[in-house]
């Protein structure tokens, strides 16, 4: 029978959270509960009370539930639950984990959820769902399921009863779905992509399946490059063509795709081969276009003056100028410059993406030639190799370069 881990917090949720543990079992799935309690511990009703966790911590329950450091109270409840959960999970006790809660429950849950290896279900119930700069946080570096509840899981009436009736059939259809582990496998290697590559990615997805590795292709929109690298940093993939790297130039200029400055640390450090392009670094995704009146890096940066290429009303792609370029070259070449990884870096010199090619809405080769005079200049040492090709991104020239040189590199290892 499988089993779930569920957390929540019983002193404010005892009577949900037990409503729900049954309707599990009903659905044919052993339950076993972890109380994560910040205020006042129930002793006697779930099967891990927050004292008994905190315990594996050799603290005293007392500690994190009397301080108003609630930043401290938090990091406590997170590692002994973490401590409870992973010492349940290597003694093959639980198959997956659950929580439900509101914003302070769920953060507690998706920290400890994050730890476990990718496979391992994950769900999450919460009304907090519906706020962006949570729920990404929630789930946007793993494989999370979140649930919106839309109601307030904090007492029994009609919509809770019937939303933790639904929860439970997610969890335990979930469980049983999950039984089969990750199979090994072919080696598999990471690619970015977006809309503006996809001529190159998809030549490059195909080559390396002919060749007998696993293809396994991430959203450059921000969470998916962050995804891609927890998951090179955790071994499930054994290389990188990063097609588009531009997670990084969006955290720099403020765009909506930002990954967070830290884009491309994991890879580089990963020892497996890494290879770049600056697609991506020739737009700053800036939607939707109802912004351009009133939002302030509309008009600190003049988007609206620059060459826009606006598929519709929700998205909107600036031409980056040349000092943002230059900029990135620099800051992209700092990251290099420290890999611990070979890496090499394709320039297609006649279009970062199919945008920028010549033809397209944000064709600016001067632009373009001033990163890559700006990033050559910038690389010092011999880890890093570019290698400027008379080609654009949408060449299959270029994709088939970009492959054999990863395979060269991979069969090196």
């Amino acid at each position: 029978m499988s089993t779930v881990l569920l957390l929540t917090s019983f002193d404010t949720r005892e009577k949900e959270v037990m409503l729900l543990k049954g309707f599990i079992q009903e659905q044919g799935c052993d339950v076993i509960t972890l109380d994560i309690s910040t205020g006042t511990c129930r002793e006697g009703v779930a099967d891990f009370s927050c004292r008994h966790a905190t315990a594996e911590l050799a603290i005293d329950f007392e500690v994190p539930s009397t301080t108003s450091n609630t930043y401290l109270t938090m990091d406590y409840v997170i590692l002994a639950g973490l401590s409870i959960a992973r010492k349940l999970y290597n003694e093959g006790k639980i198959d997956g984990l659950a929580g439900i809660g509101g914003t302070s429950n769920v953060t507690i849950v998706s920290h400890i959820m994050k730890e476990f290896p990718f496979g391992i279900p994950k769900l999450i119930l919460t009304s907090s769902a519906a706020i962006p700069a949570y729920a990404a946080k929630f789930f946007a570096d793993t494989d999370i399921s979140v649930f919106h509840s839309c109601v307030e899981i904090n007492t029994l009436n009609v919509f809770v009863r019937d939303i933790l009736d639904r929860f439970a059939g997610m969890v335990a259809g979930t469980l049983k779905a999950s039984k089969k582990k990750l199979g090994k496998g072919p080696p598999a290697i990471a690619i970015s992509e977006f809309k503006f590559s996809e001529t190159c990615t998809a030549r490059v997805r195909e080559l390396l399946e002919e060749k007998g590795y696993q293809a396994v292709p991430f959203s450059a929109t921000g969470p998916g490059e962050r995804i891609m690298e927890r998951m090179v940093e955790k071994g499930y993939l054994r290389g990188v063509i990063d097609v588009v790297p531009a997670g990084l130039s969006e955290a720099i200029l403020g765009g909506n795709r930002a990954s967070g400055l830290d884009r491309l640390d994991k890879e580089l450090a990963s020892g497996f081969p890494v290879i770049l392009t600056p697609c991506g670094f020739d737009m700053l995704s800036c939607g939707p276009y109802d912004r351009k009146d009133a939002d302030p890096l509309w008009k600190q940066k003049r988007l609206a003056q620059r060459k826009l290429f606006i598929p519709d009303r929700f998205r909107v792609q600036a031409r980056t100028s040349r000092k943002e370029v230059e900029l990135v070259a620099r800051v992209f070449a700092e990251k290099l410059n420290k890999s611990k990884s070979r890496v090499f870096v394709f320039i297609p010199l006649l279009g970062f993406s199919s945008l920028s090619k010549a033809g397209g809405p944000l064709f600016d080769p001067q632009t373009d030639r001033a990163f890559v005079r700006i990033f050559a200049n910038s690389i010092k040492g011999d880890k890093v190799e570019i290698i400027a090709l008379n080609n654009t991104i949408d060449d299959p020239e270029f994709a088939d370069a970009m492959v054999e040189k990863f395979l060269q590199l991979f069969q090196g290892i």
